[in-house]
C-alpha cells in the first residue's frame, strides 16, 4: 500500500504541473456530452433503448461514452506508463526494484488507472446534473460490475504493457480491440441491431459484456441476483487474461534483458 501510494503521489504531481490539461480535458469531456446531448435531442425516442434499457437514449450514450471511454484508457494506460519510463529513463532502476514485472507495471499504472476512473465517473455526474440524463443505479450492482470491468481491461493492458516493453511503440492489438469494442460491443447502439452472426462474435469481446451490466445496474437499477450472468462472464475473462498478463510481462522482461535492450529508449 505504501508503494502504490507512493506512485500515485509522484504522478499525481506531474499531472497537476500541467494544469491546462486537465482544463482541455474537462472541456473535452463537456464538449462530448453536448455534441451527443443535441444527436439524442435529433434522435428523438429509440424504441429498442427504450424496450431494452428503459431509457431514453442520451443516457444510453452516456452510459456507453463513459464506460469505452474507462476500458480504452485502462487499455492504453499500462503501455503508456511503460514507454513515458522508457523514454526518461526511470525503468530500468524500477525494474531493478525487488518486486515481479507485473508487480512493478501494475504500479506504474497505477494513476492512468485511477484517473480513467475519475474522469468516467464525472462524465456520468455530469450528464446527469447538467444534461438532466436519467440513471436509476443500484449501487452494489454498479460498483460491483465497475470493478470485474476494470479488472478485465487492466490485464488487457498490462499484456498491451509487455508488446510495448519488447517493441518499444504501442500494441497494435489495443487499438484493434478497441475499434471492434467500438464496432460491435454496444457503446453507441444496442448489440440487438447487428445481424445474428456479429451478435456471436460480439459476447467474445469483454467490453460486451461490461457495457450491458453498466447499463443494467445503472439506468435499470439491476439488482446482483440479475447480473450473475454478466459477473461470470467477466469474471471468466479475468481468470483468463490476468496469467496470461503475468507471463507475457516476465517473458517481455527476460527478452530485454538477455538482448540488452531494456535500457533503450
Amino acid at each position: 500500500m505504501r508503494l502504490l501510494l507512493a506512485f500515485l503521489r509522484r504522478d499525481l504531481r506531474i499531472a497537476t504541473a500541467y494544469r491546462l490539461n486537465a482544463l482541455l480535458l474537462l472541456s473535452g469531456g463537456l464538449f462530448t456530452l453536448t455534441l451527443f446531448y443535441f444527436l439524442a435531442r435529433t434522435v428523438g425516442e429509440a424504441p429498442l433503448v427504450r424496450s431494452r434499457y428503459g431509457a431514453d437514449y442520451f443516457s444510453f450514450a452516456l452510459v456507453g461514452l463513459a464506460t469505452a471511454a474507462l476500458l480504452r484508457a485502462l487499455q492504453l494506460g499500462f503501455g503508456g506508463a511503460v514507454r513515458a519510463a522508457q523514454n526518461d529513463g526511470s525503468l530500468e532502476p524500477l525494474l531493478g526494484a525487488p518486486l515481479s514485472t507485473l508487480h512493478v507495471v501494475t504500479l506504474m499504472g497505477a494513476w492512468p488507472v485511477a484517473n480513467a476512473l475519475l474522469r468516467s465517473l464525472g462524465l456520468l455526474a455530469f450528464g446527469a446534473l447538467l444534461f438532466g440524463a436519467k440513471l436509476h443505479l443500484h449501487p452494489v450492482s454498479f460498483l460491483v460490475t465497475l470493478l470485474l470491468s476494470a479488472l478485465t481491461f487492466c490485464a488487457l493492458g498490462l499484456l498491451s504493457a509487455a508488446f510495448v516493453l519488447v517493441f518499444k511503440r504501442g500494441d497494435p492489438f489495443t487499438y484493434a480491440l478497441d475499434s471492434l469494442s467500438y464496432l460491435f460491443a454496444g457503446v453507441l447502439y444496442p448489440t440487438e441491431v447487428l445481424p445474428p452472426l456479429l451478435r456471436v462474435m460480439a459476447r467474445f469481446l469483454p467490453a460486451t459484456h461490461a457495457l450491458h451490466g453498466l447499463r443494467e445496474a445503472a439506468l435499470r437499477g439491476a439488482t446482483p441476483a440479475q447480473l450473475l450472468t454478466t459477473w461470470m462472464a467477466l469474471l471468466a475473462f479475468c481468470l483468463v487474461l490476468w496469467p496470461l498478463a503475468a507471463l507475457a510481462l516476465s517473458a517481455a522482461r527476460r527478452h530485454v534483458e538477455q538482448a540488452g535492450t531494456l535500457p533503450h529508449s
